[in-house]
């Protein structure tokens, strides 16, 4: 398995673990103050940041040569870049010209955050897939 598909899977994972629990937490305890709006977001946040810096650690250690991109990488990286931006740039244009109409605050953070997490998880999970089933040119 290519090192850029395994980091992808822990991507993968780690967005859906981490903000499925910080989503279901939203709606499970609705409408706080705004310091465990944030509470609830930065520890979303650091559980992430530490459980992909120590998978990469330990990828930059079984793999000392580090990883080596050819033309397929390259390609497989942007058409997955390029389906996630046009689904972020959808979403965003949702959150920032229609949702103020309609909602304000912790609302439109949400969305925003949301919109953001399924561009990245689509990224990556597109990145797997087309590791796994190849792709088409």
């Amino acid at each position: 398995m290519p090192i850029k598909e395994q980091f992808a899977r822990v991507w993968l994972i780690t967005m859906l673990v981490t903000y499925f629990a910080y989503f279901t937490s939203v709606v499970l305890v609705g409408e706080t103050t705004p310091l465990n709006q944030i509470g609830m977001f930065a520890a979303t946040v650091v559980v992430q940041v530490i459980i992909i810096g120590s998978a990469s650690a330990v990828m930059a250690i079984r793999h000392k040569e580090g990883p080596k991109t050819d033309e397929r990488d390259q390609l497989i990286d942007q058409r997955a870049t390029r389906v996630a931006y046009h689904l972020l740039i959808c979403a965003m244009i949702v959150v920032g010209c229609l949702m103020p109409f309609n909602n304000s605050g912790w609302k439109i953070f949400h969305a925003a955050v949301f919109s953001i997490a399924l561009a990245e998880i689509v990224r990556h999970g597109l990145i797997v897939s087309m590791y796994r089933r190849g792709w088409d040119a």
